[in-house]
């Protein structure tokens, strides 16, 4: 179920649906697909390209691949208002919560929030205690 609010044309892809997509799972690579609409706006976080660009033996023709979904959207930067974002949700989580928030999480999820876009991941445990603070979420695994 894409649990998009009332911004259902933006979105902010985690690292784990790339990586996914790269290695031809079904969910991920439809879910890519479905995002190449011209509706759509997508965005990645610099941690994201980070993330992907960090394996020690990627292949010339990986890191091809990597940059060719990129280039699927726009990297956003992260910027003082994505840090301090960051921070809050991490507070917040384990203050209200009782989680601890990867920095890599905070970040991705921060974007999403301040872009007003929904969260594209697998790894909806990690974020779920934000859809409190207004983080929307879609799984594409969840919908086949």
């Amino acid at each position: 179920m894409i649990d998009q609010g009332s911004y259902p044309n933006k979105y902010v892809v985690d690292t784990n649906i790339i990586i996914y997509t790269l290695a031809g799972v079904k969910a991920a690579v439809w879910a890519m697909k479905k995002l190449e609409d011209d509706d759509i706006e997508v965005y990645y976080s610099t941690i994201v390209e980070a993330e992907l660009f960090s394996f020690h033996e990627l292949t010339l023709e990986q890191k091809s691949k990597i940059r060719g979904i990129l280039d699927i959207g726009e990297i956003v930067e992260v910027d003082s208002n994505v840090a301090l974002k960051a921070a809050k949700l991490r507070a917040i989580s384990k203050k209200d919560h009782n989680r601890k928030l990867k920095l890599p999480d905070a970040i991705v999820a921060a974007t999403a929030l301040l872009l007003a876009a929904v969260l594209v991941t697998r790894n909806v445990e990690d974020f779920k205690h934000l859809r409190r603070h207004g983080l929307h979420l879609y799984n594409p695994f969840e919908q086949r």
